[in-house]
């Protein structure tokens, strides 16, 4: 067999041929913690860390942001995601599902909507469930992204 890169079927990689992808691969890794600790490469080497710091395209106009992540928390069906069609199909099986690939396969039942009641708030009519009175005063003022 030859110690070529690509193995010949079944595609079992020898020892030898391991080792010379795994030793290129850590020599790959070892320079690129080496160079950005040289002034004129660091600039370019925040292109292979996704999550680096980087400048901004537009100044920024927000003055605050208030990022809400609750683990157990209210969902969002109970919140600010209105649903009408979960509404009306309310205590019937969800046709399809398979309760079975879920965490909690016993625990499947039919559908369910929201307890709280709805409705359209502010002059942009946003819909907002009654489990905040007050913030639903405020619904002119929110910004409410439903595409994440």
């Amino acid at each position: 067999m030859s110690a070529g890169l690509c193995p010949p079927p079944p595609y079992r990689l020898t020892r030898r041929q391991m080792l010379q992808r795994a030793g290129g691969g850590l020599g790959w890794l070892a320079l690129a913690t080496l160079l950005p600790s040289r002034s004129g490469v660091a600039a370019s080497m925040s292109a292979l860390n996704p999550m680096a710091a980087r400048q901004s395209m537009r100044p920024a106009r927000a003055k605050s942001v208030i990022w809400i992540f609750a683990n157990g928390g209210p969902s969002q069906v109970d919140t600010f995601d209105y649903k009408p069609e979960l509404a009306r199909r309310d205590g019937q099986k969800l046709e399809g599902f398979d309760n079975k690939t879920g965490f909690f396969q016993d625990a499947v039942g039919p559908l369910m909507k929201s307890p709280f009641a709805w409705r359209q708030h502010g002059q942009s009519g946003t819909w907002m469930s009654d489990l905040f009175p007050h913030l639903a005063l405020q619904a002119d003022k929110l910004a409410f992204i439903h595409s994440c």
